[in-house]
């Protein structure tokens, strides 16, 4: 027990990384000599045993410290990158047991929903305050675009492109929303604590996010779009990238999970626009 409390939420973040990595790896095929499918369930794999003691650690919770948890911003808005990591297990578990990888992404999808309906409520409607604002708030809703990547794996390919496209343009409106507030309070207001500092990284994901959620879940693409969040991930990828040049060299803490998936999905973002 004392072990799960240590475990740090932040490594949620990490979790998501991994199973985004592995699918990543599926499109060097030559450059992995072929080993490509086994270098992703490798990675998929340890994220599957980081993402069981998660969910111990989720599930240990009594309602009044999962209340605080909920009730810090940086915490609260870091945590939905567990159901993002739920959705993506899905794609993992759906061709040994299409059923079950099917109810996983349900699971993290539905989740993810509540989610924003609390941070929303809780943020935003009951009192919302400059201060409170990071970046880690694209996560609570930009990473419902996890939807739109991952949309294949509901086994209705059409009611799960549905989704997919439904999840994007929330995820879109949504960051364009966002992006003012996020800017102000890093770059005007300031006064960003120490331990949610590395959080800044995180300007590198949702465009990256955005751009993969479309290129996946939309057949048809218009080219504006596409040029559109490209632009807008290579701009944001360097100022994630020179804000970890600027905190990696510091004393570790576990929100330098804020590293890990902003990298990968910007590349994934890359490779298929």
């Amino acid at each position: 027990m004392s072990f799960l409390k240590r475990y740090p939420v932040p490594i949620a973040g990490l979790i998501l990384a991994l199973f985004a990595l592995g699918n990543l790896a599926l499109p060097y095929k030559a450059a992995l000599h072929g080993h490509e499918a086994n270098l992703r369930l490798a990675l998929g794999a340890v994220g599957l045993v980081l993402f069981v003691i998660f969910l111990l650690k989720v599930l240990a919770l009594n309602a009044k410290m999962f209340s605080a948890l909920l009730g810090e911003p940086v915490p609260a808005s870091v945590l939905p990158t567990f159901t993002m990591a739920a959705m993506l297990l899905g794609g993992y578990v759906k061709p040994f047991h299409a059923a079950a990888g099917e109810g996983i992404w349900y699971a993290g999808l539905a989740c993810h929903v509540l989610l924003i309906l609390w941070f929303t409520w809780g943020f935003i409607l009951k009192g919302f305050a400059i201060k409170k604002v990071f970046p880690s708030w694209f996560i609570v809703y930009v990473g419902l675009a996890v939807a739109s990547i991952s949309s294949g794996v509901p086994l209705d390919q059409e009611l799960g492109r549905t989704i997919g496209q439904m999840a994007f343009w929330f995820a879109f409106v949504a960051y364009l929303c966002l992006l003012p507030f996020v800017c102000k309070r890093m770059w005007i207001v300031g006064e960003v604590p120490p331990p949610a500092r590395p959080t800044a990284v995180i300007f590198a994901a949702p465009a990256s996010l955005l751009l993969a959620g479309y290129m996946t879940a939309f057949p048809e693409k218009a080219p504006l779009m596409i040029h559109l969040l490209t632009g807008l991930s290579l701009l944001f990828y360097a100022v994630g990238f020179l804000y970890m040049l600027a905190y990696i060299f510091r004393p570790f803490m576990p929100s330098h999970s804020a590293f890990t998936f902003p990298m990968v999905i910007s590349a994934i973002a890359t490779t298929l626009a």
